[in-house]
């Protein structure tokens, strides 16, 4: 079995395209999406549609969660809640009743998956440093805990004597005796200075994690949202521009 996990496409069709290619040709049998599936990009809708349409198991992130409007959340960026006006109106009602039906984690059977946090999920808290996966490791017992929320791919491993951190690795293999908390990237605005989309695939019969790192047509999506007469913040985001 090959899982893949995506996260923070954001309304990036461009990203998800290439996505698709790239799912098919690594013959992933599940997709399983993290969550903030719109705003930022130029278009939810068809974002949207894609994952309701290839995702096995979807989950709610905090934009997807300001834009239905089921749950308080607080967003402070103006440009981002400017955005989320328009992206508002870019989506149904149904489209909005979907997005609220969902959970904001899950359980499978040897890991737990969020959008940001498990011990608090939808604290839209950041786990990017080995002090915050220290904190989180005691919150969950399966072996493995996926989340997005950070669009950087970040792998932390937990042995008997310590907690390390992975990055810029292309596969790791697993090793029964530890755990993992794994940050699976963002496909729609990845940022760690590389505009290749980014995802996970775990690997049950193999026991591997492999970070999968794919070029799209990112000036094409920056481009788009400009045309759309959308906040450049976000155009320069994906282009990578300074």
């Amino acid at each position: 079995m090959r899982t893949a996990f995506i996260s923070d496409i954001h309304g990036n069709i461009h990203a998800v395209e290439s996505l698709e290619k790239d799912l098919k040709e690594n013959g992933v049998d599940r997709i399983i999406c993290l969550g903030d599936m719109i705003n930022f990009g130029a278009n939810p809708k068809e974002a949207l549609d894609w994952v309701r349409e290839n995702c096995d198991i979807i989950i709610r992130g905090e934009h997807d969660t300001f834009i239905a409007q089921c749950e308080d959340v607080f967003i402070s960026n103006p440009e981002a809640i400017k955005l989320a006006d328009w992206t508002y109106d870019q989506i149904s009602e149904k489209d909005r009743e979907y997005i609220s039906s969902l959970p904001l984690d899950y359980d499978l059977d040897n890991a737990v998956i969020t959008h940001d946090d498990p011990s608090i999920p939808g604290s839209m808290y950041y786990i990017t440093s080995l002090k915050d996966a220290k904190d989180t490791f005691p919150c969950f017992t399966k072996q493995f805990c996926f989340y997005g929320h950070t669009h950087i791919p970040l792998i932390f491993i937990k042995t008997e004597e310590s907690i390390k951190l992975i990055r810029d690795v292309q596969e790791l293999k697993i090793n029964r005796n530890e755990q993992y908390l794994v940050s699976v990237g963002s496909v729609g605005q990845p940022r760690d200075r590389d505009p290749r989309l980014s995802y996970i695939i775990y690997d049950q019969e193999e026991g591997s994690l492999i970070v999968r790192r794919v070029e799209y047509p990112h000036l094409k999506a920056a481009e788009e949202i400009l045309k759309k007469g959308l906040p450049p913040i976000f155009a320069k985001a994906v282009a990578k521009m300074p």
